[in-house]
């Protein structure tokens, strides 16, 4: 397997799982500074030009979450996810749906209207938007977290990932202070020896 990869980037979730997992692979870096992911050849794997790509043989993935849904499906016996069309499942990927719609969205308009667009396209009420919209998903996953060491069942999954590396990105913009439950989480699931070396700077 190849991924390919960028510091900085929701591609540390498809690497934790391959180390998770213990499966060998070949990490390539597309370097976003230098254009890289916007070249033909990449174009070619991703014609979105984003990193993470994950590819396995005649299979080309894009999108980190079904990377990691992928990848813990091809090796099921190994608990990284419960079964395909289980209760258990059901339940896994809500979580999973959550923090793609209601932490990682407002994350993304933060950065867009702090870093990515144009200077005279950025809005502060934007920014104040979503770190009240994220704030209000993050209360109620608190609440969640405060009696559980997993999100979803009784074992590490790919929620803990996924959520894990979507807070420690919360946490670059000082949203976390108010929800010590996460914070715990945060730290109990960065220790593991899988966790990728970039997410412990």
């Amino acid at each position: 397997m190849q991924l390919f990869e960028s510091p900085g980037t929701r591609s540390s979730r498809c690497r934790w799982v391959l180390q998770e997992l213990d499966i060998p692979f070949e990490g390539i870096q597309v370097n976003l500074s230098q254009g890289e992911h916007q070249r033909t050849e990449f174009l070619k794997l991703n014609p979105f030009g984003r990193v993470p790509v994950l590819v396995d043989g005649d299979l080309v993935l894009s999108e980190s979450i079904a990377i990691c849904l992928y990848l813990a499906d091809a090796f099921v016996d190994r608990g990284l996810a419960p079964p395909p069309g289980t209760s258990q499942r059901a339940l896994h990927d809500q979580w999973l749906l959550f923090c793609a719609t209601e932490l990682d969205q407002p994350l993304w308009q933060i950065r867009r209207h702090t870093a990515l667009y144009p200077t005279e396209k950025r809005s502060r009420e934007e920014v104040a938007l979503s770190r009240t919209n994220f704030q209000r998903a993050a209360a109620v996953l608190n609440d969640v977290a405060k009696d559980r060491i997993y999100l979803a069942g009784k074992d590490f999954n790919v929620v803990d990932i996924v959520v894990t590396q979507t807070l420690l990105w919360a946490s670059e913009y000082g949203l976390l202070a108010d929800f010590p439950d996460l914070e715990t989480y945060l730290r109990r699931h960065k220790a593991r020896d899988s966790c990728p070396e970039e997410l412990l700077t």
